[in-house]
C-alpha cells in the first residue's frame, strides 16, 4: 500500500459472490484498497479442507473485484480468507494499517454528496484524512454533521465538526463544497440514520478504541444495517499503552 494514503479494507462473502459497483470503485480509488475474499467455514471444518474445495472459485470472486477497482485507478491489493470469524480476521488486518477504514458495501449509482458523521476529537485527524483524499480529485460535497441528544453538551462535537471542515480546507478542499450541521434531536442514531440516507455515502468513525472487535462496534455496526448506502466505517489510532 501506498504510505501515507489511507487505506480502506473491502470485505466480500466470496460464497454469495458478492462484489462492488463501478461507481463505488471509482468513489473509493483515491485510497489504498485491501480486498478481502472471506469464506466463513463452520466451526467443525478446517481451512485446508475449506481451501481444497472452494480456493479456485473464491479466488476467481477476488481478482474480479480486484480488477475492478484497480481499472477505476486504485493501489489495490487482494487476498483470501477462510475463517472461522470473518469479523475478527478484518480488525486484524485493520490493526496492521495506520490509517484503516471498512466499508460496508450497498447499491449506488453516482456519488454527488457525502455524510461524514462526527462524534468526538479523537478521530478527527483520521477522517478528515479519508474524506480529503476522497474528494480531492471530484466534485462532490460533504456534509459534516453530529446529531445531538437533547440533554447533550455540544462544545466538543462543535470543536470537532469545525476541526474536520479545517483539515479540509486545509487539504485543498474548496470551502464551498462543504458544510457543518450540528442538530438536537430526540432520536440521534434515528436521525443519523435518516439523513445518511439523503446522501450518496456515509463515512462515520469507529465505535470505540479497545483492543477486540470494536471495528464492528455496535454503534456502527447498526448503522451499516439501517442505511441504504454504503458506509466506510474509519478506525480510531491505537490506544496508548
Amino acid at each position: 500500500m501506498t504510505a501515507g494514503t489511507p487505506t480502506v479494507v473491502v470485505q466480500l462473502a466470496v460464497q454469495e459472490r458478492e462484489t462492488i459497483s463501478e461507481t463505488l470503485a471509482e468513489f473509493l480509488s483515491p485510497l489504498s484498497i485491501i480486498v478481502i475474499g472471506v469464506v466463513k467455514i463452520p466451526n467443525q471444518t478446517s481451512s485446508e479442507q475449506a481451501r481444497s474445495q472452494f480456493e479456485a472459485d473464491a479466488r476467481q470472486t477476488v481478482e474480479t473485484v480486484g480488477d475492478l477497482i484497480s481499472d477505476a485507478g486504485a493501489n489495490v491489493e487482494t487476498r483470501l480468507s477462510f475463517t472461522h470469524n470473518p469479523r475478527r480476521t478484518v480488525e486484524q488486518v485493520a490493526t496492521e494499517i495506520d490509517r484503516a477504514a471498512v466499508l460496508f458495501p450497498a447499491p449506488v449509482t453516482s456519488v454527488e454528496r457525502i455524510l461524514v458523521a462526527v462524534r468526538g476529537s479523537i478521530n478527527v485527524p483520521n477522517i478528515a484524512a479519508t474524506v480529503a483524499a476522497l474528494l480531492e480529485r471530484t466534485d462532490i460535497t460533504a456534509t459534516i454533521y453530529h446529531a445531538a441528544a437533547q440533554d447533550e453538551d455540544t462544545e466538543s462535537a462543535a470543536q470537532a465538526l469545525t476541526a474536520v471542515a479545517s483539515a479540509l480546507e486545509e487539504a485543498g478542499i474548496e470551502s464551498r463544497r462543504v458544510t457543518t450541521t450540528l442538530e438536537r434531536v430526540d432520536e440521534p442514531l434515528d436521525a443519523l440514520v435518516a439523513v445518511a440516507n439523503e446522501h450518496d455515502v456515509l463515512v462515520i468513525g469507529e465505535d470505540e478504541p479497545k483492543l477486540t472487535d470494536r471495528l464492528f462496534g455496535e454503534t456502527s455496526k447498526r448503522i451499516a444495517e439501517r442505511t441504504t448506502v454504503p458506509v466506510v466505517v474509519v478506525r480510531r489510532p491505537p490506544v496508548e499503552a
